[in-house]
This record gives C-alpha cells, sequence and structure tokens, in this order.
C-alpha cells in the first residue's frame, strides 16, 4: 500500500521547488499510475482517500522547515487548499518583496554546493561575513594555528538600531551582544557531539581570559568578560548529528548545517544578480561578497542595501565626529 510520505517525497520530485500550481488530487492521481503502478481506477479512488491526508504532511514540512530555517519543497494554495505548487513559484497574488524572496530560494541548492566547495580557510572567512550579514560590527577572524578554539568573533551594539550617534543615547550604544563561533568545513559527515563540547570549553576559557600560554590577548576588541552576553555560533558545511544538536541546544548554542547557511545567504541575496530572465546566482558576486567587496555591485541583490547602510554608518560617524569636536571646543 502506498503511503501518504511517499506519495509527497514524489510530488516532490516531480513538482519541484519551483513547479506550477496543480490540483492536488489530480496530480496524485497521474503519479499512483505512472509511478507507482496502479490501475487508472484505483489511482483515481485512492487519490480521492489519500488527498486529505497529502495535504496535511505537506503543511507539517512547511512548518519544520520554517522552524529548522531550511526550504520546503511544496506549498499548499487555493481558497480550498486543493492545489499544490512548488513553494518557490511566484503566484500572482504575491507581494513584490515575497515574489523577490522566493526568486532567491531557488538558488539555494546553488548556493550549498558553492559553499561546500570553498576552503578551510575560507570557510572561516565565511563566518565572519555571515556576522556582518546578522549586523556585527569589528567582525574578526582569529589566527590560525593559535585561535583557542574560536575561528571568529565580532560584536553588536544597540546603539547601530538608531539613527542618533554618540554621544547621545549611551546606553543604547554600552549594551552590547558578542558573538563567537567556530566554522567547521566538513561537508560529507555530520558534525559529533564532541566539536560542540569544545566550542563550550572555548567559550569558558575565553570569559576568564584562560588560555594555552601567557602573552595571549587574541580577542582583545571582543573584550569577553565573564558576564558578557555571547552569542556562541557554529556553523559546519555538513550536517549534525542529533546528539550534537541536542547538546547543542541545550547549551544556547546557534548550530547551523550548510543547508540553513545557504538559505539564510539565498534570504539575503548573497551573490544573487538581476540577470534579463530575473534573479539569477552569480559565482563572481558570491566571491566578492566573500573577500568583502561586494558594496560597489550596481546589480547586486544585497548590496544595493548595503551601500545604503554602508553611506548611512559613515554618514552617522561623520556627524558624531562633528558632534564630538563641538563639545570639546
Amino acid at each position: 500500500m502506498t503511503k501518504a510520505r511517499e506519495i509527497v517525497t514524489r510530488l516532490e520530485a516531480v513538482i519541484g521547488v519551483d513547479g506550477a500550481p496543480v490540483r492536488l488530487v489530480s496530480i496524485i492521481e497521474i503519479q499512483l499510475v505512472e509511478h507507482f503502478g496502479l490501475s487508472a481506477i484505483e489511482a483515481a479512488e485512492k487519490a480521492e482517500q489519500c488527498s486529505s491526508q497529502v495535504s496535511r504532511l505537506i503543511f507539517k514540512r512547511l512548518a519544520e522547515s520554517e522552524t529548522a530555517g531550511t526550504s520546503p519543497v511544496l506549498n499548499i494554495v487555493g481558497s480550498t487548499l486543493d492545489t499544490v505548487v512548488g513553494f518557490c513559484y511566484v503566484l500572482p497574488t504575491d507581494q513584490s518583496s515575497i515574489a523577490g524572496k522566493k526568486q532567491q530560494r531557488i538558488h539555494i541548492d546553488t548556493l550549498l554546493k558553492k559553499i561546500k566547495a570553498i576552503t578551510f580557510s575560507e570557510f572561516e572567512l565565511f563566518g565572519k561575513r555571515i556576522l556582518e550579514e546578522l549586523g556585527a560590527g569589528q567582525a574578526t577572524v582569529t589566527p590560525h594555528g593559535n585561535d583557542q578554539g574560536i575561528d571568529f568573533f565580532g560584536q553588536f551594539s544597540f546603539g547601530q538600531l538608531s539613527d542618533v550617534p554618540r554621544p547621545f543615547l549611551q546606553l543604547a550604544h554600552d549594551v552590547k551582544l558578542l558573538f563567537a563561533g567556530q566554522a567547521k568545513h566538513y561537508p560529507n559527515r555530520a558534525i559529533s557531539t564532541s566539536v560542540v563540547r569544545e566550542l563550550i570549553g572555548a567559550i569558558s576559557l575565553a570569559r576568564t581570559k584562560t588560555f594555552s600560554s601567557d602573552g595571549i590577548d587574541i580577542f582583545g576588541d571582543l573584550d569577553m568578560r565573564p558576564f558578557s552576553p555571547v552569542v556562541t555560533l557554529l556553523f559546519t558545511t555538513g550536517t549534525f548529528s542529533s546528539g550534537a544538536l541536542h547538546l547543542a541546544a541545550s547549551a544556547g548554542i546557534i548550530a547551523k548545517s550548510g543547508e540553513q547557511l545557504a538559505v539564510f545567504l539565498a534570504d539575503r541575496g548573497v551573490g544573487m544578480v538581476r540577470g534579463a530572465s530575473g534573479v539569477v546566482f552569480d559565482e563572481a558576486a558570491f566571491e566578492r561578497w566573500l573577500s568583502g567587496d561586494s558594496i560597489d555591485d550596481e546589480n547586486g541583490i544585497v548590496n544595493e542595501s548595503r551601500s545604503v547602510k554602508a553611506n548611512g554608518l559613515q554618514r552617522q560617524s561623520k556627524e558624531s565626529s562633528c558632534l564630538v569636536s563641538s563639545l570639546e571646543g
């Protein structure tokens, strides 16, 4: 007996992430005949019987993907929820912002392949660039061979959320979140619990500045102290074992797989450019982003917003300098 899970998996393969809308019962019936070998009469009866169960399973996968930060393949639409469609298919009712995000998510697989193909050292730089995408300032990659178990770090000041420069709203500028994390380039294997334990130990030692030898101060700019609020991140190009995910969640570590990172970058528009046929992935644009040279790309999606942000920060910095100078004068 064909199960609903098998049918949904088949529909994902046939419709795809950008497949056009089709009546759910009809596509189930077709696949029961063509792929599962049922007769036309059996398929028609089975399709009517299992369509609601298939629909519920698609909604379940939608919810699971949203929670996990991954991207689903299918969606159920229509006034009576009787139509299945690729999750990234742009519907006539979609707002322009949603339509753009859907077009970007089509390139998740390409982004994931690119992430897995970068080198070990580039993936540590990748961690730094992710921090910058999150809005962190002073993002830094720690020196190779003496990183004390932390590959990248940065900080975020709540003062960055305001257009008012220093010395105003000083409390907001004083409240900071610190970021510290590891980047594990394991494209073909899962992260184990030992890696999570290693990161927990590294953060604990960094809080008290307890390092492997005297005179080490590689986190000087981070200014991590015993009670500093630290967001701990663990990135991998591959996946995590179930035990590693459980331990990370229990410890409050944000652990992201290669797929989850690819989804985040797709949503941010990293490596995306606008072409004649819509949004396309451009490897050169991704390389410029990774190296930090993406602001001047006129066609880049993520770069336009960052140019505005960068100009705003530069303007804010100039205003702050003028204020301080006038106060000192």
